[in-house]
């Protein structure tokens, strides 16, 4: 749901009044920068949407899958633990294991992603994330994206001394633990400073073998103003994350037992340790809004390989708005010294390669939005240049460089009819472009560079609505899109990839998410009956292909559907029975020989809300006990057989 809201003049919260996208419950004052980004969201003329923490904060939140269920058109899932996953938006990033891609993460508006495009879900926690932006698909343009996967924004609202101190505690199965503390608190009240610390920590044993995580993460926020209120913001973030990785499994191993690992990720001791500190400062006077930050990040990653990554990134953000006009520049240059030795059961041993890369990303854009024939219809141009540079210097065992650039120009235009001041309808067509990361231009565990890779690019149309009314809010988007040198990424169970572009290939389907007040007053007064479900359907195939025809793209069901029927009474209790439910299996391997299994997994969470500032919650997953398959690796063909392909789901 996203929303327009107005401020009051001197206060840099705000009241809410006639709204399309609702940002909180408690809609007396609304902390910013809610106001502004609600507003950003429903000004948007194309597929968008904003969800508040609200949402996540009194359930099992401990990754990106917990922020992101119920949310339309994004298809998450667990891979190896409960940090890591695979993210898809409209098929950008589809292929990806490792690491995620395919779309623009940013963190309080500074890049998670390196230059190249690729982040790490380890940076994620959602107790740390105080509200949620999407722009999906090429409406990404709105937040500096140029993907096929759009933007995803994760963000923090502003210190505030109102804003009262918190702990949240969790504890579950396989010894899970999970806290944090967020403390808001005044610097200096002459030149109106304050300052936000939130710190968390996670671990726990693991549902599987080989499962292992210890997290610790801090984010700072001191912000202060001038007399010409100039608003100042510093953003200090530090991960330390440890994760051990279980291996894929066969389907017949998997649900034979699917909390097992194979011995060679055991005894190699395959695990994942990331550090990673992010500086940033930005300047914002209403009409020029600019934002440095500086990255380091560094990775010890023993699994078929011991990888040592060595990541150093800086950039700028800067966005210029008066009346329609709306200009955007965004710059980030990344540095990376990777070495691959022999994995010596965790132990780094002789050394296989030695590779240096360097990545620059820019890019340029402008948008404009002007009333069309009347007042409630508005016409959305948007124009946007990128320019994209990958060097790859590998230094052992042979000397091989490549230097490589790509630039394309994105066009937008958008229409946005206005039906009630709670109803929109829009539509656009654009273009998106994705320049290759580094794990699809190097040969990753083998020596040679990939330089035959093409980037992506991506024509779309969109069609949708979204809104509310007393009984009813919805968001739904329908589109089309036509890709030319798509990313095709195989992940071998020996740990080998390889990546290519196929010549054609179209991606369509539906984004839905719905939200029906099915019952007020049921059994008491001021009790509620709600129900809320997102579905999607995707349809991802290639087009012509001289070997695989017009078969469909590995790695996600054709049909996904999360639903949850919620009671309110209020006393403070909260009940919630829910689903998860793929109805038919996907294929695993673009031949399209052999398919995962279908699944369907319930769970319940109780809420209770006390009026002393305590609150409690229960959240219980796969109730029916149901072995499933959450997310494969994508092969070329598996000749009809099986294979260890496969992660299973852990809740």
């Amino acid at each position: 749901s996203a929303l327009a809201q107005k401020k009051t003049d001197d206060d840099n919260s705000a009241v809410v009044e006639q709204s399309l996208i609702s940002v909180s419950s408690d809609a007396n004052v609304i902390p910013a920068p809610l106001p502004l980004e609600a507003e950003a969201v429903a000004n948007w003329a194309g597929s968008a949407s904003m969800i508040t923490a609200e949402n996540w904060n009194n359930q099992k939140s401990i990754h990106i899958k917990d922020l992101l269920d119920f949310t339309p058109g994004i298809f998450v899932q667990q891979r190896n633990g409960a940090e890591s996953a695979r993210i898809t938006i409209r098929g950008s990033g589809l292929g990806r294991q490792f690491q995620g891609g395919g779309l623009l993460l940013l963190m309080d508006d500074i890049p998670l992603n390196t230059a190249d495009g690729a982040f790490d879900f380890q940076a994620i926690d959602p107790w740390l994330t105080d509200y949620i932006t999407i722009y999906r698909g090429a409406n990404g343009m709105a937040a500096g994206g140029y993907t096929l996967g759009g933007v995803v924004h994760l963000g923090s609202t502003q210190p505030n001394e109102q804003h009262p101190d918190i702990m949240r505690l969790s504890t579950g199965s396989f010894n899970t633990f999970h806290g944090m503390i967020d403390i808001n608190g005044i610097y200096n009240q002459s030149n109106n400073s304050q300052f936000r610390i939130k710190a968390s920590h996670f671990n726990q044993d693991g549902f599987r073998v080989q499962n292992q995580q210890n997290s610790n993460r801090f984010s700072g926020q001191y912000v202060f103003k001038t007399k010409t209120s100039t608003q100042h913001k510093l953003k200090l973030f530090h991960l330390n994350s440890y994760a051990e990785l279980p291996s894929s499994l066969s389907k017949a191993l998997l649900f034979e037992d699917p909390r097992q690992s194979r011995a060679f990720n055991i005894n190699g001791n395959f695990h994942r340790n990331l550090t990673l500190s992010l500086l940033g400062y930005t300047f914002d006077n209403q009409q020029l809004k600019t934002a440095f930050f500086v990255a380091k990040k560094d990775l010890i990653n023993p699994v078929f390989t011991y990888i040592n990554r060595a990541s150093d990134d800086v950039g700028i953000r800067l966005v210029w708005s008066s009346a329609n006009h709306h200009l955007q520049f965004n710059a980030q240059q990344g540095w990376q010294d990777e070495k691959r030795r022999e994995n010596k059961s965790g132990i780094a041993g002789e050394e296989r390669l030695f590779r240096k890369q360097q990545a620059l990303t820019a890019t340029m854009g402008w948008q404009y939005h002007q009333t069309l024939l009347n007042p409630k219809t508005k016409l959305q141009l948007g124009f946007q240049g990128i320019y994209a540079e990958r060097n790859i210097n590998e230094q052992f065992p042979a000397i091989i460089s490549s230097h490589r650039s790509y630039q394309q120009l994105n066009p937008f235009i958008g229409i946005q009819y206005q039906a009630t001041n709670s109803q929109q309808w829009f539509t656009n067509l654009s273009r998106s472009f994705e320049p290759p990361t580094f794990a699809e231009l190097n040969n990753g565990n083998q020596p040679g560079i990939n330089s035959h890779i093409k980037a992506q690019s991506a024509k779309s149309f969109e069609l949708g609505t979204r809104g509310f009314n007393q009984q009813f809010s919805w968001d739904l988007a329908l589109y089309y899109s036509r890709l030319d040198s798509e990313f095709i990424r195989f992940r071998f169970p020996n740990g080998d990839t390889k990546t290519t572009n196929a010549d054609n290939s179209i991606h369509y389907g539906i984004e839905a998410g719905l939200k029906w007040q099915l019952a007020d007053g049921l059994f008491s007064t001021g009790d509620s009956l709600t129900w809320q479900s997102s579905y999607q359907w995707n349809q991802f195939n290639l087009d012509n292909d001289p070997v695989f025809h017009n078969n469909l793209i590995p790695g996600i069901p054709e049909h996904y559907i999360q639903s949850k029927l919620t009671y309110t009474h209020p006393s403070g209790w909260q009940l919630s029975p829910k689903i998860e439910w793929t109805p038919s299996g996907y294929f695993v391997d673009l031949a399209n020989s052999y398919r995962t299994e279908n699944y369907l997994i319930t769970g319940l969470s109780l809420v209770y809300n006390t009026e002393r500032k305590l609150d409690f919650f229960l959240d219980i997953n796969n109730l029916n006990n149901q072995t499933y398959i959450s997310t494969t690796l994508p092969i070329p063909d598996a000749g009809g057989t099986d294979g260890n392909y496969f992660y299973s789901g852990e809740d």
